[in-house]
């Protein structure tokens, strides 16, 4: 009629074992996504943004003329390639990220954070591509000795 001592042991540490298992799942599959990389300054693994400072840039220059975006990333190529776990950050040129995602693969989480870094990092790129060529063209990059 009644459990007996070893029947409600075995059930709670079968129960504590599960929930450790999902707890551990969980935090595995937060590290394995990159997320805990997001606000982490200049990182090679962090989601990229575009800057303020980017932004003023790109200000400056568009009051100066320079009245051109160029694309040298396509986002339509990088959200197709994202259907592959890490696919969009291998076509924007982060492999480590791209790795990083593959690895995570079981995980929905970095599999869903993976397409929205591919796009980020892809306007990244392309914005950061606008700057450099825009300053070029009006002659304000800072031009190295040979």
């Amino acid at each position: 009629m009644g459990c007996t001592y070893v029947e409600l042991v075995n059930f709670l540490s079968e129960i504590i074992l599960r929930k450790t298992i999902g707890v551990l799942l969980i935090l595995s599959s937060v590290f394995l996504s990159g997320c805990w990389l997001k606000g982490t300054g200049n990182s090679g693994m962090a989601f990229k943004r575009i800057t303020p400072k980017m932004e003023k840039q790109m200000a400056y220059l568009l009051s100066k003329g320079c009245n051109e975006e160029y694309q040298y990333l396509d986002p339509d190529m990088a959200m197709l390639y994202s259907f592959l776990p890490g696919g969009g950050q291998f076509y924007s040129g982060e492999k480590k990220k791209g790795i990083l995602y593959f690895l995570s693969t079981p995980f929905i989480l970095p599999y869903l954070a993976s397409f929205k870094d591919a796009q980020n990092s892809v306007d990244y790129y392309n914005f950061k591509y606008t700057i450099n060529f825009c300053a070029k063209k009006l002659g304000f990059a800072k031009r190295s000795k040979p």
